[in-house]
Formats: C-alpha cells, structure tokens, sequence
C-alpha cells in the first residue's frame, strides 16, 4: 500500500525484517500505538520502499539477506529525502561493536530482541516527536530554541571554515561546562566519562575531517557524582553552491528515557518476586550458551532445584509463608553460588554474557554454570547448594522444614537444545527425589559414580596425611654399563582404610583439584629426603634420589622454601636429590616454572623430564629449561618388540638427549632383550620390572647391603 504525504492521517512506518513472523508482530504493535505500517522483506525493497512511500520511520533489522541493514540504512541517508526520518535499528545483536556500526551508518537508535512491544511503540512515538523536532530545528531556529529547553536539548555548531565550535546556553548547561560560546574541543568533552571520552572525541574529529553527520551516544558525570546518558546528533549544512559550510549538531539529556527503558528491560527479564531471570531471559541466555560452548568446544552444566514438598507449606500455611520461603530460598542460592561460578541476579546484568540464576516458576530453580573443565564442578556447587539451604526456616513465627532435590544436566553429552538440557535435569532432579530427596543427580549414572568416587576420595584424602596412610616406596635405578644400583625413585601409595593400597593415578589428579597435592608433595619430598639421609649415612657410595613430584600449580607450591628447610632440617646433600616433573609441566605458565627450576638448579638439585615423549616433546624446552636428565615413558619400552616405530623414537629421543648433554634414562624395562637393546641404543641408566618392583625402605636398604 502507498500512502501519499498529503492523505496521511496518522504517521507511516515501515518495517524492514526477513523474518515473517516478527514483521507481524512489530506491524501490528505499531498500528496499536497508532501508525500506519508499510513492509519490506529485504533491505534492497527497504530502500525501494522508502523512495515510493517515504515513511516517517523506519524499524530496520540488521541482518538481512540480499542487503543487510547496515547497508540499507546508509543508503537511504544518502538519498535527498532520507537524511531526517527515523531509523531504529532492531536486531539480535546485543554487542558495542554492532551499536557503533548502527549509529555510524546512520541509525538514530538501536534496540534488541526480544521486544517489548509496549516500550517499542512508546519508543516509536519517542523518536518521532524527536525527528519532527530536529526538522524543525533545521527550518526555524528561533521556534526551536524553546521546544529544545522543554526536551533538555542543546545545540551547537562547528564553522568549517574557521573551525570554531559554538555552544547554546542549554547546550553548556546539559552537558555540565561553563557557558563559553565558544568552547574548545577538549573542553566540550572535558565532563564525558573516561570509558566513553575518546571514542566521543574520535567520532568528532572524524565527521569534522570527513564532513559526515554524527550520531552517537555518551555518559558524562554530574558534579554530584551522578552519571547523565547524553545523545548527541549532527548534520552537514551546505551552501548554495553545494559546499560544506557547518556542522550543525544537538545534544539531548536521554537519562530519563534509559531510565525508562532499563526499568522496562528489567520488569521484562526479571520474577517479581525473587528478583531472579524469569523463564523468558533464562531460556534465551541458555541458547546463547549452547551456540557459543558449541563453536568453542566447551562444556556446561544446567543444575534444575525443586524443593521437596512445597505445596504441603502452600495447602497447610498459605501462599504468602510460600512467598516469604521462596524469597529465602533464592536469597540463599545467590549468596551460595560464589561470583566465579558464573551466576549472578537479573539487576547486575540484565543482558550480559555471564550465564545466571532464574526461577521458572512455583518452586523451580535453575542455575547455568558455563565453561566448567570438569562435570565433577558442577557437583561441587551442588553439594554446597545442599549444605547452604537451611533444613528449617522461621516464617512470621511458623516452622517451615524444606528440602532440596537437584537435577544435573551437561551440555554436550545430555543434548544439544535448550529444551533436551532441561528436560534432562528435570528427570534428573526427580531420580534424585526417588532417590531420597535432598540430593542431587546427574542424568547419566556414569557421571553419578564418577561424581560420587570423586567425591569420597576427595573427602577421604583430606584425612589420609593426619592419619598416616601415605607410604613411599622405591624403584631402584641402575647403571646400564653393569646393573650397579646407583639411585631409587621415591613413589607414593595410599593404604586407604577401606580400598587398601591405592596408586598415584587414581588419586592424585582429585588430590589437585582440591589442592590437597601441595601438602601430599610437601610430605613426599619431606619423606624421601629423610630416608635418603639415613642411606647416606650407612653407605659408602652416595645414591640419588628422585622424587616424582604433580607439577599442578607449580608457582603456588612454595617448592623452593620446602626444600630449602627440608634440606637444612637433614642436612642433605642437594646433589643427591633429583626432582622429576612431566614435560606438559613445562609448557605451562613458561615464566614462573623456568624461575623455579633455575633457582633449583642454583641449588645443584638435579632436574629430570619424566614421561618424555607422550606431551609436547620440543627441543625448544630442552634448551630453554636447566634440565639435567629425560626419562623415555614406559609405553615406548613396552612397545620395542612389536613397533619399529617405537624403536626410531627410542633412538631420536638418545640421540637427542646425548646432542644436549643430558642424561638419558629408560623407564619401564621388563625383559632382557629390552635391556640389551637400550644399553647398545646407548641410554645411561633405567629402571624396571627386570632389575626389580618397586620396594619399602627396609627392603631396599637390605638390597643395597648386599650390592655394596
């Protein structure tokens, strides 16, 4: 339908938006707010559609096939009749980079989806009353100088030809500096915030150099200490020869209207009651997360809480104690979930990038908690969860007992879709229901056993070092050129009261998530040193002793202070010890473990690559870092029968090791023929099944008798 100019009784919009539905939808709340509506489904018919009905506004979305918004909307400002009406970019986006590429091309505002259709149709009407005023500014200054007081609006002008900037009064006034008439540049953005000072200043001096229009917006501070949202709008006045002359600009107090549209935004995302996300912001953000953990190949996990026979407090003490339990309940879960599980209330960001706390409904809670290297994480939050919400409250003087069941769902292994993650801890949250209430459950059983193992040794290893159930043993190292013993490596064992001996593997990675290593290390190399002191002592021969140590969190382990009092408590020769750490190790926080090692070496403590071949295995470290020795992994030994490839890395990491000086020691020797086979390689040392298992002190020491 074209509307002529001269038969229109009511302001004509047109949508612009490839989105069927949604151009309905914004169709039909623009006829209720009072507009007639014209509608394009591309940016190019966009533009055609202005140039044929030219509207009095334009709701633009921003991405488009065939001419994306951005595009059409420069577009019509380069047209004769375009440089005035409206445009209203809306959009997805919800980023400054598509904000700022929206008012560079022209946009006079920028709004996101989901719409509130209510605050959409007052903004229409908004910048339609602010369109006619500035084309009214641009036909009568004198009329509108008292139209821009009543609309806190000021302005001002840049003579390109003097390149002078004048102010207005109201101008001065709005953006909070003394009434010069002609101020410098600096000093009309001297009151702008920080964050947003240069990007305002750049703007400026770009449409000053380039005779572009401006349309941008800006904080400043107040003298009180209060923050003002000021828009600021410029356009180029030609003379009539066609030449630039000036730049003729406004600055408009929006603060009230931001106000109004946060208050909106917020009343649209929020639950009245507990002030969390509402279904609506939840679910969406959930759909952000999945998208961005998809493209980057991250995990995350959606807890679901429901707390245990609710509608019992609703049936027996009415909906109010109800209201004052749940407003309890979320009040403990925000204070429960610390700031780097990634939640947080509606009103600290509304829209952000952070995943958050919601309640759907009833007594339904869901918490995202995003990124997480470990499924076993979102365990731990539950258990806290569980721990924090009190078994009774007192509610205007009832006694209301409460338990909570959580459901556990992870993203990607329990689906792809928002509504497979939710489904999912929902029929989680009620197993753990079945299971006794006041628990959590992840959806898939493996998770819960691993979760629950987990959870145990960590709770058990917490105990072990107070009760002594730590133990070291040692694999003797032999002198390949004639199997002499010259060294042992000190190897950790949990006799666990129930499991009975435990190796490394199955609990020093939980004993680094709960950084419970550092003690375990402090312990192993306080142990081991004081045995080998005992063995210096009795032998004529000095024997080293290597100590395998988790190189988890190197920098936070205090190593150098550990061994500097370890070996002035035994008097150790340093030279005798030999600390062991995997290559990864190495290449992780560079800086910090190339100070650590050195300061070791400083301290003639030799230094050896255990597991060398299975990580990184770069020359580049092997250099960079006072390594003494490289250990070659057992897996390449087990394999030197079977695959000659084993046997060319074999001889690549000696050949390498000898070029570099280093020692080079082979671990994991079963048979003789690997030992003939490592001896003509040319390797230095090696332990193993072969020479001997591993052993406790007193075994050793008799070995060592016997050999010396």
């Amino acid at each position: 339908m074209e509307y002529s100019e001269h038969e229109r009784k009511r302001p004509l919009a047109l949508v612009v938006d490839d989105d069927l539905p949604t151009r309905l939808t914004i169709s039909a709340a623009l006829k209720n707010a009072g507009l007639d509506v014209v509608e394009a489904d591309t940016g190019c018919k966009g533009v055609d559609c202005f140039i044929s009905d030219n509207p009095d506004i334009i709701l633009m979305d921003a991405l488009m096939p065939d001419m994306d918004g951005f595009g059409a909307c420069e577009q019509i400002r380069k047209l004769p009749q375009g440089k005035y009406t409206q445009i209203l970019m809306v959009t997805g986006l919800d980023d400054t980079e598509s904000t700022r590429k929206a008012f560079e091309k022209g946009a006079n505002g920028f709004v996101t989806k989901p719409l509130n259709l209510i605050m959409l149709g007052q903004r229409v009407n908004y910048m339609l009353k602010a369109g006619a005023a500035f084309k009214e500014l641009h036909a009568s200054r004198n009329r509108l100088a008292k139209t821009q007081e009543l609309a806190l609006i000021g302005n001002w002008q840049f003579d390109f030809s003097t390149g002078k900037l004048y102010c207005s009064e109201e101008t001065c006034k709005l953006i909070g500096i003394p009434n010069y008439a002609q101020p410098s540049i600096e000093s009309f953005f001297s009151t702008v915030v920080p964050e947003d000072k240069k990007r305002a200043h750049n703007i400026f001096i770009k449409s000053v150099e380039t005779h572009t229009s401006i349309a941008t917006h800006y904080r400043i501070e107040c003298p009180e200490g209060t923050l003002k949202h000021i828009l600021q709008k410029a356009e180029i006045v030609h003379n009539e020869n066609g030449l630039s002359t000036e730049m003729l600009g406004i600055v408009q107090d929006v603060t009230q209207l931001k106000k109004a549209e946060d208050e909106i935004r917020f009343l649209a995302f929020s639950d009245s009651l507990t002030g969390l996300a509402n279904r609506l912001l939840f679910m969406d953000r959930l759909d952000q997360t999945i998208l961005e953990s998809a493209r980057n190949r991250k995990t995350f996990a959606l807890l679901f809480l429901d707390l245990d026979h609710f509608k019992r407090v609703n049936d027996t003490l009415g909906h109010h104690i109800g209201d004052l339990l749940l407003k309890e309940v979320a009040d403990t879960i925000q204070v429960s979930i610390r700031k780097n599980d990634s939640a947080m209330r509606i009103e600290q960001d509304v829209l952000g990038p952070q995943p958050l706390i919601a309640r759907l409904g009833g007594d339904e809670f869901t918490i995202l908690l995003s990124d997480l290297e470990n499924p076993a994480s979102a365990a731990i939050v539950a258990r806290r969860l569980l721990d924090s919400i009190p078994k009774t409250h007192t509610l205007e003087g009832h006694q209301v007992s409460i338990s909570t069941s959580i459901g556990i769902s992870v993203f990607p292994d329990d689906g792809d879709s928002a509504e497979q993650l939710l489904k999912k801890a929902d029929t989680a949250m009620y197993d753990a229901k079945k299971n006794g209430r006041n628990g959590y459950q992840f959806f898939k059983q493996t998770m819960n056993t691993e979760t629950i193992y987990r959870y145990t040794i960590g709770m058990d290893l917490k105990k072990a070092l107070e009760n002594d159930e730590f133990y070291l043993v040692y694999q003797p190292k032999v002198r390949m050129s004639d199997k002499k013993i010259v060294g042992a490596e000190a190897l950790i064992r949990w006799n666990h009261p129930e499991q009975g001996v435990l190796y490394p593997e199955l609990f020093i990675p939980i004993a680094e998530e709960s950084n419970t290593i550092i003690e375990i290390n402090r312990w192993v190399l306080e142990t081991a040193c004081r045995q080998s002191k005992k063995w210096m002592d009795r032998m004529d021969s000095p024997m080293k002793i290597a100590i395998n140590l988790s190189g988890f969190k190197l920098g936070s382990q205090q190593l150098i202070s550990t061994i500097d009092q370890i070996i002035q408590t035994h008097r150790i020769d340093p030279e005798l010890i030999e600390i062991e750490i995997t290559e990864n190790v190495l290449m992780q926080h560079s800086d910090t473990n190339v100070e650590i090692l050195t300061q070791l070496k400083e301290r003639k403590i030799k230094i050896a690559i255990d597991d060398f071949g299975t990580g990184y295995s770069s020359l580049s470290y092997l250099t960079s870092f006072p390594v003494d020795a490289i250990k070659i992994d057992k897996s390449f030994i087990s394999d030197m029968s079977e695959s000659n490839k084993s046997d060319v890395i074999i001889k690549a990491i000696v050949a390498m090791g000898r070029s570099l000086d280093k020692t080079v020691i082979a671990e994991g020797i079963e048979t003789e023929t690997q030992y003939k086979w490592l001896k003509e390689m040319g390797c230095d040392e090696a332990q193993g099944f072969f020479f001997s298992h591993p052993l406790k002190a007193s075994q050793l020491s008799d070995l060592l008798q016997y050999e010396y």
